[in-house]
């Protein structure tokens, strides 16, 4: 079974330059930067959640990918056991409900490699990378 969906060429090795996530627009912006110097964004919409992991001043991305929801549950089955009574990434009772929700409502899971720094995954439903 193939769990990547689609990878999101050109950043691999861009350096994150900053980040910030809007609450009400449900919006989460990584501002990043490749070798030359040239500023590639990455926007996601439809945000329900984030989680990164090893966010220091320096901070390299591996790359981002789009994987399957069944996916995303098997690499962070760990977590959402232990966060889901406290609301996390949803409100939801169980990991089955929480499945459901997330396929009804066309989220999608992209989870970002880092080669230094941070990593972790968007639940979100739309993702554009501005050049």
């Amino acid at each position: 079974m193939d769990s990547v969906i689609h990878s999101f060429a050109g950043l691999h090795d861009n350096i994150i330059i900053r980040y910030s996530v809007d609450f009400d627009r449900q919006s989460l912006h990584l501002e990043t930067k490749n070798e030359a110097g040239k500023q590639i964004s990455v926007n996601f919409s439809g945000v329900l959640a984030h989680n990164f992991e090893h966010v220091s001043q320096d901070n390299i991305i591996f790359g981002i990918d789009e994987i399957t929801i069944n996916s995303f549950f098997e690499l962070y089955q760990d977590l959402l056991i232990k966060a889901i009574n406290y609301g996390f990434p949803t409100y939801c009772s169980s990991l089955d409900q929480l499945r459901d929700y997330l396929k009804q409502e066309n989220i999608r899971a992209f989870v970002i490699d880092s080669s230094l720094g941070l990593c972790g995954f968007v639940l979100a439903k739309n993702i554009e990378l501005t050049r």
